[in-house]
């Protein structure tokens, strides 16, 4: 009931497009689950503080975590996002003034399948209202005011970002071997840190090979 959410759905179908399928074009929508998570994600205390940090979207291949996700970038890239104030108890966002969203993944090809997403989310009216800027690994809005950037797994060049949302990409890909485990601390660390304290870390996989050590099944063992 105490929510942002509510605004960013609202938001989303104006300014979003289906990126793809039979719909592609279409004003982007999210199914009812989709909906609820957003609206729980998004929800605040009595002080507008966010009630969660972290959280894990995991869902069968297919479902359709990829534009979920991208959509969520968007808002959180130019959309109303962070809360502002209470009118008659019921909270309402602003956007985020330097958004700086990373798409984080272990491999190159894992980032692209979000990446390649946006330009087809957006609609005109977005990019031409806030001037978007859209590149193959990094979009601006606002002469670079804020950005969208795509990131792999070099832990060493992450640490100290200041990132305001970031979303880790099939985390069940990510393993000590890969560096995703070191990725995964440092993407903490660097949420934690935030300067307002409302940098937030978004998960989405599939289901986690159990035994495999990865990210996905470190947050479901947690869970």
């Amino acid at each position: 009931e105490r929510s942002i959410g509510w605004e960013i759905l609202g938001w989303a179908k104006k300014y979003l497009l289906q990126p793809d399928g039979p719909n592609a074009g279409e004003p982007w929508d999210f199914t009812d689950e989709q909906a609820l998570f957003v609206t729980n994600w998004y929800a605040v205390d009595e002080h507008g503080r966010f009630t969660y940090r972290y959280a894990m979207f995991r869902r069968m291949k297919g479902h359709g975590k990829d534009p979920f996700a991208a959509a969520l970038c968007c808002a959180e890239f130019v959309g109303p996002c962070r809360f502002d104030r209470f009118v008659n108890g019921v909270p309402v966002a602003k956007q985020h003034p330097a958004a700086w969203i990373q798409a984080a993944a272990v491999n190159k090809d894992q980032t692209r399948n979000l990446m390649t997403i946006f330009p087809a989310m957006f609609s005109p009216q977005l990019i031409k209202e806030f001037a978007i800027d859209l590149g193959k690994e990094i979009i601006y809005a606002e002469r670079g005011k804020r950005r969208i950037e795509a990131v792999t797994s070099s832990p060493r060049a992450l640490e100290g970002g200041r990132a305001t949302f970031i979303v880790k990409d099939e985390s069940q890909h990510w393993l000590a071997p890969n560096e995703g485990h070191e990725m995964a601390k440092v993407i903490a660390r660097n949420a934690a840190k935030s300067r307002d304290g409302a940098s937030r870390v978004l998960a989405i996989s599939n289901a986690h090979a159990p035994g495999e050590d990865s990210d996905a099944e470190h947050d479901y063992e947690t869970w």
